[in-house]
């Protein structure tokens, strides 16, 4: 077990291999930075239940790959992400950032082995999704990103909500990961078909 700084931030997930930049304001949040930054740089992205200060059991460590401060003293960091992580129990502390104990995963299979589910249809599905949805997205070269960050980033991109995209920071692997997006993207195409031959 270790003790970690936590960044509980809802819609905003990290996955081991990928990136995530974050623009740092509150106060709490720049003490939990320059604590990290002391330390091993290490920060564990994890998220709340909704309508709840509860925790999830599950998040992922992040380490702090890049750092600047902005005039107006904000920081904006970049965060790796390195192995998803259990929730043990949260640790009493006088800082304003909270710190859990928490048993890290071994995540080096999650990014390993053979992508079996079809990108070109994922990649549909995405489009279709957010077209739906009303996001202006410029799809220009996603499709040329490799199999495995382009599941990634889609995951880490797309406007789930906070259970959605905790199953999605839970899948088992890559190829498991695919499988829960392109669900997610069947349900909601049908349901806004749905409502288009009905209206």
């Amino acid at each position: 077990m270790k003790n970690i700084p936590i960044f509980p931030l809802n819609g905003a997930i990290l996955l081991p291999g990928s990136n995530l930049p974050l623009n740092i304001f509150e106060e709490r949040y720049l003490q939990m930075v320059d604590y990290a930054m002391s330390n091993d740089r290490k920060i564990g992205m994890i998220q709340e239940i909704e309508s709840s200060k509860t925790l999830y059991n599950f998040g992922c460590i992040g380490k702090i790959t890049s750092f600047s401060e902005t005039k107006d003293n904000r920081y904006i960091i970049n965060l790796s992400g390195l192995n998803r992580f259990k929730k043990v129990k949260e640790i009493e502390s006088k800082t304003l950032f909270r710190i859990l104990s928490i048993i890290e995963n071994d995540d080096s299979v999650f990014n390993k082995g053979n992508f079996n589910y079809d990108k070109d249809l994922l990649f549909e599905k995405f489009k279709f999704f957010l077209q739906k949805q009303d996001q202006e997205t410029n799809f220009s070269g996603l499709e040329e990103i490799e199999s495995d960050e382009l599941v990634k980033f889609i995951a880490m991109a797309c406007p789930f909500n906070v259970s959605e995209k905790q199953m999605l920071l839970e899948s088992k692997n890559i190829n498991n990961l695919a499988e829960n997006l392109i669900s997610l993207f069947d349900f909601y195409n049908n349901e806004y078909q749905n409502k288009t031959s009905i209206n």
